[in-house]
């Protein structure tokens, strides 16, 4: 598993009259499963739910994974918020773009999904963060944004392990 961070370079800088970029947030799992699996994995929302972390992952508008389609989360730990979340593109079995507002901050979230050498899938996030949250401090932010980063790979990690322990015990 993998975390990266990226911090502002000047020509970003808020100083310099462009808008505040937060850090890039970078998570990736390698998983037991085809990029096919791990793929359906991910769009599996039930995974993120019955935690005690999500008291919602549902679609709002459209059908679900399609261009367009909203996806709304309630989020009740780290930080009690809701986010709304719209398609952006989707190219399946291989990566899935979303755009997420939280909190006074908007995010472009990556997702690919790619074979590993050693016969798995290697599912890698990127969460790009513009704005500036009123209701955080810009690391209390970070943190929150790192753990949902985290715990969505995790989830679906968690779910291939056991998709693929099953079908081996079959």
């Amino acid at each position: 598993m993998i975390l990266v961070f990226r911090w502002e370079s000047e020509h970003n800088s808020p100083n310099c009259g462009v808008f505040l970029m937060l850090p890039r947030i970078e998570y990736s799992v390698t998983v037991p499963v085809s990029v096919d699996a791990a793929f359906q994995a991910f769009l599996d929302l039930d995974r993120l739910l019955h935690r005690g972390i999500y008291d919602e992952a549902a679609w709002v508008e459209g059908q679900p994974w399609q261009v367009g389609s909203r996806v709304r989360y309630v989020v009740v730990k780290p930080v009690r918020t809701t986010i709304t979340a719209v398609v952006s593109s989707i190219s399946s079995p291989r990566a899935i773009s979303l755009l997420n507002h939280a909190l006074g901050v908007t995010a472009e979230q990556n997702v690919s999904f790619g074979p590993d050498l050693k016969g798995g899938t290697r599912v890698r996030m990127t969460l790009d963060l513009v704005g500036k949250s009123a209701e955080m401090s810009e690391s209390a932010f970070h943190e929150a944004a790192t753990f949902i980063v985290e715990d969505a790979l995790d989830t679906m990690a968690a779910l291939c392990q056991r998709r693929a322990s099953s079908a081996s015990g079959s």
